[in-house]
Order: C-alpha cells, then structure tokens, then sequence
C-alpha cells in the first residue's frame, strides 16, 4: 500500500510539475502572438524582399537578419502548426 502511494505521489508532483510548466509555456507564446503575426506579415512582403536584396548586396550592415532566409519563418510556422495539432489531439483525448 505504501508503494502505491508513493507511487501516486510522484505521480501527482510531476503532473503538478508539467502543468505549471505548460502555463508558463503557454502565457509566453500568447505575450509572442502580436509579434508573431506582425513577422508573418512581413516575410515575403515587398518590403521583406527589399530588405533581402539590399542584405545579399551588402548594402547594409551586416546583421543577424535570419529572418531574411527562405526557412526560418517558414519553419517556425511549421513547428507552430505541429504544435497546435499536438494540443488538439491531446485535448480529444480527455474528451
């Protein structure tokens, strides 16, 4: 009985551990969500070309400018979507 318990116990404390981490997950990528749909709308736009172009010319400073790269943007939507696919599906299961 006692190792039931405990067993139960740690059960609990890492569920506890995991949801408070998910809060904290959750409430950054919701402070993110303006920007983020700010940067979608800049990538690929006229001015994001522009930006690429006078950047591949060296036109300006060199800069940390990944965002200029044909992926980046690309795959942080993609992880995006592999997460929200990954919430529902846990979500349906509770249901």
């Amino acid at each position: 009985m006692i190792d039931r318990i405990t067993e139960n116990e740690k059960r609990l404390d890492n569920a506890l551990e995991s949801v408070k981490k998910l809060e904290e997950s959750l409430e950054l990528f919701k402070s993110n969500q303006k920007d983020i749909r700010k940067l979608n709308r800049y990538y690929g736009s006229k001015t994001w070309f522009k930006d690429k172009e006078a950047y591949e010319k060296k036109e300006i400073n060199q800069i940390k400018a990944g965002v200029l790269s044909k992926d980046a943007v690309w795959n942080l939507d993609e992880s995006i979507g592999k997460l929200i696919t990954e919430m529902r599906r846990i979500v349906d299961s509770y249901k």
